[in-house]
């Protein structure tokens, strides 16, 4: 759900995933949000330059996706 909602107000992919990931594992226990908000960010921008510059697949954009 939150995936959705950050994609359909313009957020991007890089964002979604940063907040997808921290309130996923935020729902299994764990306490350190910052950390899994960061560890959330580095997947996303991972994840974001494979899909976007090695398959030349596009994924939802955002503002931070404007900087790749």
């Amino acid at each position: 759900m939150a995936l959705l909602l950050c994609i359909a107000f313009g957020a991007g992919f890089i964002l979604a995933t940063t907040t997808l990931f921290a309130v996923t594992s935020r729902s299994f226990g764990r306490r350190a949000l910052l950390v899994d908000a960061t560890i959330g960010f580095v997947l996303g921008v991972a994840i974001h330059l494979l899909f976007s510059k090695l398959l030349t697949l596009s994924l939802p954009a955002g503002p931070l996706e404007h900087l790749f």
